[in-house]
């Protein structure tokens, strides 16, 4: 009956993508293996902007694409990590990799998702933040531990906490491209130029090589006067803006609940149209980026 039910959800999922002309053969991008993958970084220092579930939902969108997928948690809260993996079956994590040198390959896990892996966090992690800070280089160690593996994957989708901790860092500097997600809330674009320029101080000290690949409007309701003077403000900012916007709906927190994600059973349609949309547009956007050429001024 699941089989059934998930069979036809995937039926619905792939007509959504054609009505927004995402067939599986546009969201693909090699047309041969490539080198090495592209490594997206989900960041913003502010809390509850919907990081986690939009590194979850383009990492599932761009899976079920027929992309080779890795969801990298970063993140000590380990939301991204168990909406696959529950906390207590997992045996090695991130930290694992670096502090216990645990061979990456055996921390990742398949999901039951085909094509998307995952390398799993849990609250262990948050004592990894610490040993980066003493470690000799400590914030090349997460792009040193994604390399053996970066040749397996088209894309790597990293979460990260909310804060600016030497994990964020970390993650950014394995990263090639950056999101920040942006509730369309009171106050969420609040201190939103002072991390972009943070993120632009690393970069001139060439800690940081990653280009900002645009700002993600989440939590939308596009009736209020709110979420359209923040989307507005998010599109006049000197800031490329992703064009799709993520609705803000009921059925998302329930998704989270049954640990569903875009495409399906029990899944908003709007919701999961916005995400395939979206994943489209971060394709489109890693084809014609040059890096460094977004900053703060």
């Amino acid at each position: 009956m699941w089989q059934c039910c998930r069979a036809a959800a995937w039926q619905r999922h792939i007509a959504t993508a054609e009505r927004y002309h995402l067939g599986c053969s546009v969201l693909r991008t090699r047309k041969g293996p490539l080198v090495t993958a592209q490594i997206i970084c989900m960041a913003n220092f502010k809390g509850g902007v919907g990081k986690s579930t939009t590194a979850v939902n383009l990492a599932a969108c761009l899976a079920n694409a027929g992309n080779r997928t890795l969801l990298a948690d970063c993140d000590p809260q380990a939301n991204a990590s168990e909406m696959f993996i529950p906390e207590d079956e997992i045996e090695f994590d991130f930290r694992s990799i670096i502090a216990d040198r645990v061979p990456t390959e055996k921390a990742v896990r398949q999901t039951r998702i085909k094509g998307l892996d995952v390398l799993p966090a849990t609250f262990d992690l948050a004592l990894l933040d610490k040993e980066l800070v003493v470690s000799p280089n400590g914030v090349q160690r997460i792009e040193r531990a994604l390399r053996p593996i970066t040749g397996g994957y088209d894309f790597i989708v990293m979460d990260t906490g909310p804060n600016l901790s030497h994990l964020t860092l970390g993650a950014l500097v394995a990263s090639h491209h950056i999101i920040i997600p942006v509730s369309a809330t009171v106050w969420s674009t609040t201190g939103l130029r002072k991390f972009v320029r943070w993120i632009d101080e690393n970069r001139e000290q060439e800690i940081i090589d990653a280009e900002l690949l645009g700002l993600l409007a989440t939590m939308v309701m596009s009736r209020t006067r709110i979420g359209r003077d923040v989307v507005g403000e998010m599109r006049n900012s000197p800031w490329p803006t992703f064009e799709t916007m993520i609705p803000k709906r009921i059925g998302a927190e329930d998704a989270v609940f049954t640990r569903a994600v875009a495409g399906e059973p029990g899944v908003d349609d709007k919701f999961s149209e916005a995400y395939l949309a979206f994943a489209k547009e971060v394709i489109a956007f890693v084809r014609r980026s040059k890096r460094g050429s977004h900053r703060a001024n």
